[in-house]
């Protein structure tokens, strides 16, 4: 009997949600629903049912009648997490799918914004903008291929524009959210009758309220994102370099003059490992790539040429390898700001620039979701100002060391990663490798480029939990150095590492905004 109420109870949520949306915008489907319970790393409880709102009145609909039947909802954007920040904690629940909440309202170049509900790819978003000489001021991460902008701004997220304007919250001028009572509300001058979203600063910046929220504060449906002019010049540095501190002072250099766009890092051992062996077609694509996005292609085939001849050379001996982003709105402006680098990166040996101009000359790639060997993957990272960094970098090189002979013993193996966030600091972002099976999620995100030409590793429980165990200890000595974190999720600690005003005042956001705790329970740690 309790079966039979509980069938009809799913019945009865089913036919609520299908009268809201429809019946194609309402799947049960198991394989389906796993997936979406899924990331890298982690694995939800199943949801009852996945929804796919296409309006914003729509979701307003279903969070009243979701607060009715006292079912949870749980926020995917386009899955490209590791932070457990969208799976469902209970089987009473449902997962809101953004895919058809993907419209761009409106681009307004005189008031330079434009308006773009939640579910709109940031590589969709850049493609329309570009029709107008046009980007966002932030830009998106390179994920932005599946990435989506309510995603990123709820996660908090770096890339394409980082080096000048820092995370992508900063380039945010107004919130359309739907909170868990069922009501609409709009941030900045978006909140005031007749007004138009054109400043963020009009009063308390609510806007801050839901940027990085993980989506527990509300249902974000709509942003209005600054917009900014093309540039007309960009170009590329890339340096090598064997001592970290000399790398990480470069990139505070930068971040705190705004000379480079884009600024990312890692160590030699993981650029020699990705390199992969020299491949004359792919590396006849990647010039084309590179000829294209510089405007005209005559122009490129002398940094083309030089690419080609040096090929895969400067990665034999670095031992961290640097790479910059170079803009200008002219020649004469980007010829200063290359050498204004180069003046401050005197410590390093300046090398091929094949990395930056790859980076835009296809900034949103078809990104994998395992190495491309075929095992498993999993990103963490640290945010730290200058001042702590060195500190950190030795004390994660004695932990990774604490770690190093069973990591050996099971095929753990690290890589590190690095991204310079202005006004901010450097994103320290070590990347774990290791044989395991893969779940639904790895299976249906395999770029075809790799279909058939990965191994299939059987389940690895022992690898899996020492990298949990990394994880962990990771967290715990980003806490130390007073790190933080973007991507927070249920992955990173947050509420209770919070001053008890603070704390206070967040729980009583939730309470206020969300009085039934049923809009993403338990991310950020509410």
């Amino acid at each position: 009997m309790d079966a039979d109420i509980a069938k009809g109870q799913e019945r009865q949520g089913y036919n609520g949600l299908a009268a809201i949306c429809g019946t194609d915008a309402v799947t049960t489907d198991e394989a389906r629903l796993r997936y979406f319970s899924q990331d890298l790393f982690f694995e939800g409880i199943l949801p009852l049912a996945i929804v796919s709102p296409a309006t914003t009145d729509m979701v307003v609909r279903i969070v009243q009648f979701c607060r009715a039947q006292g079912c949870a909802i749980f926020l995917r954007g386009g899955g490209m997490s590791y932070t457990k920040a969208f799976q469902p904690t209970s089987a009473n629940a449902i997962m809101l799918d953004f895919s058809r909440l993907s419209a761009i309202r409106e681009i307004s170049v005189e008031d330079g914004h434009v308006t773009v509900e939640a579910g709109c790819t940031w590589a969709a978003l850049d493609e329309a903008l570009a029709k107008h000489d046009r980007r966002a001021r932030f830009w998106g991460p390179m994920s932005g291929r599946s990435a989506t902008i309510g995603g990123s701004m709820s996660q908090g997220t770096v890339t394409f524009g980082s080096g000048t304007n820092g995370a992508s919250a900063n380039a945010v001028k107004s919130f359309e959210v739907v909170t868990g009572a069922g009501e609409l509300l709009h941030s900045g001058s978006d909140g005031t009758t007749g007004t138009r979203p054109f400043n963020r600063n009009f009063g308390p910046d609510l806007t801050g309220i839901f940027a990085n929220d993980a989506g527990a504060l509300g249902i974000k449906t709509a942003v209005t994102l600054e917009i900014e002019p093309r540039p007309a010049q960009v170009s590329g540095l890339s340096f090598a370099y064997d001592d970290f501190d000399a790398m990480a002072q470069l990139f505070s250099d930068l971040s705190m003059r705004r000379l480079s766009s884009e600024m990312i890092a890692m160590d030699g051992d993981v650029a020699r490992q990705n390199s992969g062996a020299p491949d004359l077609l792919e590396d006849a694509k990647a010039m084309w790539r590179i000829g294209k996005a510089a405007g005209n292609p005559l122009s490129a085939v002398g940094r083309m040429f030089r690419i080609a001849m040096s090929g895969r050379r400067f990665l034999d001996k670095a031992k961290y390898t640097a790479h910059f982003v170079v803009e200008g709105r002219d020649k004469a402006e980007l010829e200063s700001r290359i050498n204004a680098i180069r003046g401050f990166a005197k410590s390093g040996e300046e090398i091929v620039n094949t990395v930056p101009l790859m980076t835009r000359a296809d900034p949103f790639p078809v990104l994998p979701v395992t190495h491309p060997d075929g095992r498993r993957m999993l990103p963490i990272h640290g945010v730290f100002p200058q001042s702590a960094l060195q500190g950190f970098h030795q004390d994660y090189l004695s932990l990774k060391a604490s770690f190093a002979e069973r990591m050996t013993e099971t095929n753990v193996t690290i890589a590190e990663f690095f991204a310079g966030v202005a006004g901010i600091g450097l994103l320290y972002e070590p990347v774990f490798y290791w044989p395991d099976s893969l779940y639904e999620y790895h299976n249906r995100l395999t770029p075809d480029y790799l279909e058939g030409k990965m191994p299939e590793f059987p389940e690895n429980l022992t690898a899996r939990e020492l990298v949990g165990e990394f994880v962990s200890a990771f967290n715990a000595l980003v806490h130390q150095h007073g790190g933080t974190h973007f991507q927070i999720g249920r992955l990173y600690p947050y509420t209770e590492n919070r001053e008890s005003g603070a704390a206070m005042l967040l729980r009583d956001l939730k309470t206020s905004l969300d009085p039934d705790n049923i809009i993403n329970p338990g991310a950020l740690g509410l």
